[in-house]
């Protein structure tokens, strides 16, 4: 400071600086340093508190539960429950709670409640079993005469500490299959899943990797399964979904064949009741040009399920006698490993994560005042 002073006063005390200009110059000067450094104070401490990341303890279950909170005009918070299957079990905007969630947190393991990842085989297996480069595998039945839902959705998963910055909240879970566990002996491949939460200005985004360790390719399909509320009466609830096609199925099983939307009772492509649907159907052909969204017109909210390229898929579920529908983003067709067997590759879009590969995707659940 005393050198600024010494500048200063060799700068002034030049013949050709005068009293006014002297004194604009000063008062520029301290106008600056006083507006400038107050002001970027109170708005990086405002940054820093719009957005917090914490662990907490189930006092109930004794669950561990990662909170993603932001602050601000339309506060959002995200809680994770990374020991039942790292699900998002929770998640309020501006006090409305989006997400059907369990009665208590050691009900949630499973595929009910909240938002359960759905991996390696989104959806349904017929049988329980698929072959895949003369390998069998065998996820054994929970469902009639098949499998439903994947590997993952009960089992812990681990994670890292929590962070939160001025621009998000943020935590990374994975889960490993490694040779000798449980999840290696079902599908046995060496390898990690990982899915990373962020909560920012948006919303709250989602992205998975698949590090492929093995020496052999590892064939795979990621969704999640959420179980959005209707916040309101059900009439006022609409959803919409661009897809490109429905695939038929029998007994909910794609048969592989695509039909037009056109004049059928499966066209969503503009925005519709869900109090109107009776629908477990799966759709082709969806792209991050035209993301599927609902309206919550009581609630005066729109949830945006925008999703990257590899999610050319959606499921819909829809019921009458439930309080909650199911709008999920899916890499890949229900039944995939068993219709890419078949030959078709294009309708069931199933992924590949090379040898020593990494194959990666991301959703967002975009969350806004509805205009």
């Amino acid at each position: 400071m005393s050198c600024f002073y010494r500048n200063l006063k060799s700068f002034c005390s030049r013949p050709e600086m005068s009293l006014g200009v002297f004194v604009f110059l000063i008062a520029g000067i301290f106008s600056s340093l006083f507006f400038s450094g107050c002001g970027s104070k109170e708005e990086r401490a405002m940054e820093q508190a719009l957005f917090s990341a914490r662990v907490e303890t189930d006092a109930e279950s004794g669950q561990s539960v990662i909170v993603l909170q932001r602050g601000g005009d339309h506060p959002c918070e995200a809680k994770i429950a990374p020991h039942s299957g790292a699900n998002l079990f929770s998640l309020v905007y501006d006090t409305q709670q989006l997400l059907y969630g369990p009665p208590s947190l050691d009900k949630l393991p499973g595929f009910r409640y909240g938002t359960p990842v759905l991996y390696p085989a989104p959806n349904r297996v017929a049988k329980g079993v698929f072959t895949f480069e003369g390998r069998t595998f065998d996820f054994g039945i929970n469902d009639k005469d098949r499998f439903l839902h994947g590997l993952v959705h009960s089992v812990p998963w681990q994670y890292e500490i929590p962070e939160a910055d001025q621009s998000g909240a943020r935590v990374l879970t994975y889960l490993d299959f490694s040779p000798g566990s449980e999840l290696y002996q079902k599908f046995g491949f060496n390898h990690r899943l990982s899915l990373a939460f962020a909560l920012d200005k948006e919303g709250i985004h989602f992205e998975y990797k698949v590090q492929n360790r093995d020496s052999l390719t590892l064939p795979y399909g990621f969704a999640l399964h959420p179980y959005f509320n209707f916040l309101g009466a059900r009439e006022e609830a609409y959803l919409c979904v661009p897809a490109k096609a429905h695939m038929e199925a029998v007994d909910l099983m794609p048969t592989g064949r695509l039909e037009e939307l056109e004049g059928s009772p499966y066209d969503l492509r503009q925005p519709t009741q869900v109090a109107g649907l009776v629908l477990d159907e799966v759709y082709y052909g969806m792209t991050p040009e035209k993301s599927a969204f609902i309206e919550y017109r009581q609630a005066g909210i729109k949830v945006e399920l925008a999703a990257s390229p590899e999610f050319t898929h959606m499921v819909v579920y829809a019921q009458p006698q439930n309080p909650f529908f199911c709008v999920e983003n899916q890499t890949c067709s229900t039944d995939a490993h068993n219709l890419y067997a078949r030959g078709l590759v294009e309708e069931t879009h199933l992924l590949f994560a090379p040898p020593g590969g990494v194959g990666t995707g991301w959703i967002r659940y975009k969350i806004s005042p509805l205009e």
